[in-house]
């Protein structure tokens, strides 16, 4: 009786395993058994289609490949009356602008066609007070000036590596 106490691991799989082993049979058998009822049921002559069903072959092969996809695209929605009107409308009138924007286009260009002299003395003449900055010789003359200095950390951080690659 201490054997079984000190050895009880190698007990319990010998159990398991005849458990297992007895489970396996018991399954077998019913499942003789119900086989054997169904035989019982059934009479050796009968089918199993009824006797107006008979079993053919599809005489068209089963195809392999899908049938291919159709792609159905649905209508464009009517718009209504006002709203197509409202959106000729809008059109029209943006085409009258570019086209009057054109003509005064045209007119600058006839007018200035003088030489690059007469160009620069009616610009200069028509400024606003704006002042056009010399370009910089040197780096120290450059970095003096904030503009400059401010322009120079914009185009590091648009020009240089991204962040996550630093």
């Amino acid at each position: 009786m201490d054997w079984i106490f000190d050895h009880f691991q190698i007990v319990a799989l010998v159990a398991l395993a005849l458990a297992s082993w007895f489970k396996t049979r018991m399954d077998a058998k019913a499942a003789e058994r119900e086989e054997r009822h169904a035989r019982e049921e059934m009479p050796e002559g009968e089918d199993v289609f009824g006797p107006d069903q008979e079993w053919r072959m599809p005489e068209v092969p089963m195809r392999s490949v899908p049938p291919p996809l159709v792609r159905v695209h649905p209508p464009p929605m009517p718009m209504a009356a006002e709203e197509a009107a409202r959106e000729s409308e809008a059109l029209l009138k943006h085409q009258m602008d570019l086209q009057e924007r054109l003509r005064q286009l045209r007119e600058a260009k006839a007018v200035t066609s003088g030489g690059a002299a007469a160009t620069r003395s009616r610009t200069a003449s028509q400024q606003t007070g704006y002042v056009a900055q010399i370009a910089s010789t040197g780096l120290r003359t450059a970095l003096r000036n904030r503009q400059e200095v401010r322009r120079a950390i914009v185009l590091r951080e648009i020009l240089g590596p991204p962040l996550g690659l630093r």
